[in-house]
């Protein structure tokens, strides 16, 4: 899901600074093409249905999903083939042809198939994103109602008159906005998995990495990795070992009992050092969950009940926080701290 994140926002940087470029130096010889814009398109055809595919997570339950997709990528990377051997000079009218019905149908098909991914997952929803695709879609209506906006006003902004500038317009103001939404709804909470600006310039190194299957036999083996690497970084000037067991044992343990279901289900563990942070993630291929909605074990109807204590005591220590869906957890230790838990009273 991250990856069909960063492809995404790349394909629009690229997209961007194609324009800026062609605008500023090449006098719009690119853009003028229309063979241009419509392998641009195809092409964003592609990264789109690759995100619908990965977001929130892949559906290995749908295989159809898979199919309709490949099915139009063998489509798009024809029709590539196809207008690449057609010269314009040569073939004119088989080239105007191919841009004129060709082009759209493929346009439409992919149209159908991004518009058919966004059903299926919908059906499966996770409740962890439910009130957040709620905001997408309200800022997605809004941003529509702007562009048409401007599209009946183009002199607000000149280049717009353009087909492909509009198109372009558009994109930028959609991503822009539920980027935006992202921003507000989950990176500014208290729960969910954020860093400072700071983090920045911490200059973090990535010191231990283990994707294992989701076992007690395999997470056994991770955990005693786990503590040669805090003999190894002398980590015990820092923190007792009571709380490194707790640290190592509540997120291992919650990874395997929420997302072990399946034989084939992994368990990722990443440990970053900083100057003075330690970050640990764990990330499980469970549903996950809203940390939001987990009961404190404080409140008297939960006194008798064990679960959760190991969480609530790292809350109480560490920085822990959670991704969107709820299962990658990312504990932060801040070494300037170690008074706090460097022994046990």
């Amino acid at each position: 899901m991250k990856t069909s994140f960063s492809v995404l926002a790349a394909f629009f940087c690229f997209g961007d600074l194609t324009i800026l470029g062609d605008t500023l130096f090449l006098e719009n010889s690119i853009l003028n093409q229309p063979h241009t814009i419509s392998t641009y398109l195809v092409f964003e055809s592609f990264i789109l249905l690759y995100f619908g595919l990965q977001f929130p997570t892949f559906f290995r339950n749908f295989p159809r999903l898979v199919v309709i997709c490949s099915f139009v990528l063998g489509m798009g990377i024809m029709l590539l083939f196809i207008d690449l051997g057609l010269l314009n000079e040569v073939y004119p009218m088989a080239s105007l042809i191919l841009l004129k019905y060709y082009y759209n149908t493929y346009y439409v098909l992919a149209f159908l198939a991004f518009s058919y991914l966004i059903i299926a997952k919908l059906q499966y929803n996770f409740p962890a994103i439910q009130k957040f695709m709620e905001y997408i879609y309200f800022v997605t209506f809004l941003t529509c109602v702007f562009f048409i906006f401007l599209c009946f006003f183009p002199t607000w902004i000149p280049l717009t008159t353009k087909y492909f500038l509009h198109f372009f317009l558009f994109l930028n103001l959609l991503f822009l906005s539920c980027f935006t939404v992202f921003l507000f709804h989950y990176s500014f909470t208290e729960s969910y998995l954020t860093h400072p600006f700071s983090f920045i310039f911490e200059r973090t190194t990535k010191i231990f990495e283990d994707q294992i299957l989701a076992t007690r036999s395999h997470s056994r083996l991770t955990k005693e990795k786990l503590w040669s690497l805090y003999d190894k970084r002398n980590w015990r000037q820092i923190m007792d070992s009571f709380w490194f067991q707790i640290l190592v044992d509540e997120t291992l343990d919650n990874a395997l009992e929420h997302g072990g279901k399946r034989e084939d289900d992994i368990i990722t563990v990443h440990v970053f050092e900083s100057r003075q942070y330690i970050d640990v993630y764990v990330i499980d291929s469970g549903k996950g969950f809203n940390p939001r909605h987990v009961p404190s074990p404080t409140e008297s109807d939960r006194k008798l009940i064990t679960g959760g204590r190991g969480i609530h005591i790292l809350k109480k220590l560490f920085v822990v926080r959670w991704n969107f869906l709820g299962n990658e957890v990312s504990i932060r230790v801040d070494k300037t701290k170690s008074s706090d838990w460097k022994s046990v009273s």
